[in-house]
């Protein structure tokens, strides 16, 4: 065989591979995340909803987002505390680890320090999700 037919064997063995399973990544981790504060003095509470609006279920996810360099999180509901600074990072609780498309899951902060600006960003198993008010 050739090295333009190996190379296309290979090619499409690779995307055989890799394509499907990236796609789906992608589909199943779909979400919408609304993000509300409520400051108290000394620090906020937040409630977060993060939705999946992907057509797969979320089986298994961890949560991301930024969280003002003043503030550090002493308490997260329905989610598992991962880390409490900078980035926070959560994770399933094992009993709402899966999300059905159009479900959602209901999350709560009590953090200490300022909340600043809403984060810039969040993730579910490393995918952007889009911002609802």
């Amino acid at each position: 065989m050739s090295r333009i037919g190996r190379a296309i064997g290979v090619l499409a063995m690779l995307a055989g591979v890799l394509g499907p399973a990236s796609a789906a990544r992608a589909d199943a981790a779909a979400c919408a995340v609304k993000y509300k504060v409520s400051p108290y003095t000394g620090g906020f509470t937040a409630e977060i909803t993060v939705t999946n609006v992907g057509d797969q279920d979320i089986r298994g996810w961890t949560f991301r987002f930024p969280l003002e360099t003043t503030a550090t999180v002493v308490e997260f509901w329905n989610a598992q505390l991962l880390a409490p600074t900078v980035v926070v990072i959560t994770q399933d609780k094992g009993w709402n680890a899966n999300v059905a498309p159009g479900g959602s899951i209901s999350l709560g902060l009590r953090a200490v320090g300022t909340a600043g600006a809403d984060p810039a960003w969040f993730t579910v198993n490393d995918i952007t999700c889009s911002r609802v008010s």
